[in-house]
């Protein structure tokens, strides 16, 4: 062999070694190009398609990115395998079980573990401005670092509130003019939500969003509980041409959660981009899912869909038909040692000093 093909040889070795150890420091965790890099897992049981999902890759990640790039001390190596790992209420557990370092967690599948969450869920016919709501959970989180040990009980850090409903609405395969059309009804949903319909004589059945379709065109329900958005996003108005205007209320569905034992291992400065990523994510879901509900509207009518409006006296009926929601929600949380009565007073304070067009008082029953 001439000295010329020995040295292209020992070249092409030594460059293979180079780009193997980039890749192992790439993955594990090391230097590259001066950047710390820190391998983090992301899960969510929903599909990158899903609005609070996308809004994470679209803001969440990149205002990591862009802060980490600031200092250039860190990078994060995101693995995003959305509606793989988890179902989609399991997101909660890959996160406590280590499976993930942090989740994209729909807070209506976990009522039992993280209660505090449903405080939008119990207080329907109250606001249907998604941002208030997520702005307004968010800060009692802050006011009260108890609610904190929730999550810390199953081994996660809590980093923020967000939402992608800015009011629930019934869609149904059928006219809806009079609540008394509800009577005897089957009607899907996931949680607390269900609760709504008992009063009017519906019977709740219990599902999961990606089900819905298939739950109204197999004739196991008549309609479904859901948002504008999800109702073009999901095809749900291929089975259902009925959207019944109830303004029903917005709610805070999504928390985004971080493995504790991961949280620990994290630099300070990337802690702090990701808190302060979590903020700018939860102000612009909130944003997106306002314009893509007007859109959302829009699409359905030009469908053929109907919209049809409830009158405030008929809103008002509704509202006083269901349970003391509240109530059983304050006594749950007292019984776990947290301040029930203080937070929905809190709450319903906060709703009231932004003039929202409350139908029933809830913390004054």
């Amino acid at each position: 062999m001439s000295k010329n093909r020995r040295c292209s040889a020992r070249q092409r070795s030594g460059s293979l070694v180079t780009s193997l150890c980039s890749l192992l420091l790439f993955v594990s965790g090391g230097m590259v190009n001066g950047e710390e890099v820190i391998p983090l897992t992301v899960v969510s049981g929903f599909s990158p398609n899903a609005l609070w999902v996308e809004s994470f890759r679209i803001h969440f990640i990149p205002e990591v990115d862009r802060q980490l790039a600031i200092s250039g001390n860190f990078k994060v190596d995101w693995n995003t395998p959305f509606g793989s790992i988890a179902r989609p209420g399991g997101a909660f557990d890959a996160v406590q079980y280590n499976l993930a370092d942090i989740g994209i967690i729909t807070t209506s599948f976990h009522s039992d573990k993280i209660p505090f969450f449903n405080i939008s869920y119990v207080t329907p016919f109250v606001t249907t401005d998604i941002g208030l709501v997520v702005r307004t959970v968010s800060e009692l989180n802050e006011r009260y670092p108890e609610l904190a040990q929730t999550w810390q009980d199953y081994g996660q850090v809590y980093l923020v509130t967000a939402g992608i409903v800015d009011t629930y609405l019934p869609l149904m395969n059928k006219p809806i003019y009079d609540l008394h059309d509800f009577r005897g009804l089957r009607v899907a949903g996931v949680g607390m939500n269900l609760s709504y319909f008992e009063g009017l004589g519906a019977v709740a059945v219990h599902s999961n969003l990606p089900d819905f379709y298939n739950n109204i065109a197999t004739g196991l329900v008549s309609g479904v509980i859901v948002w504008p958005e999800a109702v073009t996003s999901f095809k749900l108005y291929e089975v259902g041409a009925y959207l019944v205007d109830a303004k029903l209320g917005a709610v805070s569905s999504v928390a985004i959660s971080a493995n504790h034992r991961s949280w620990a291992r994290l630099p300070e400065e990337v802690r702090n981009a990701l808190l302060s990523a979590s903020q700018v994510y939860r102000d612009e879901l909130a944003k997106e899912t306002v314009r893509r509900s007007v859109k959302s509207m829009q699409f359905f009518q030009e469908r053929g869909g109907s919209i049809i409006s409830l009158t405030p006296e008929q809103r008002r009926e509704w509202a006083a038909s269901i349970a003391d929601l509240a109530g059983a929600w304050v006594d749950d949380l007292e019984s776990r040692g947290l301040p029930g009565h203080q937070l929905l007073r809190d709450y319903m304070d906060i709703m009231r000093e932004n003039d929202q067009p409350i139908m029933r008082q809830w913390d004054r029953e």
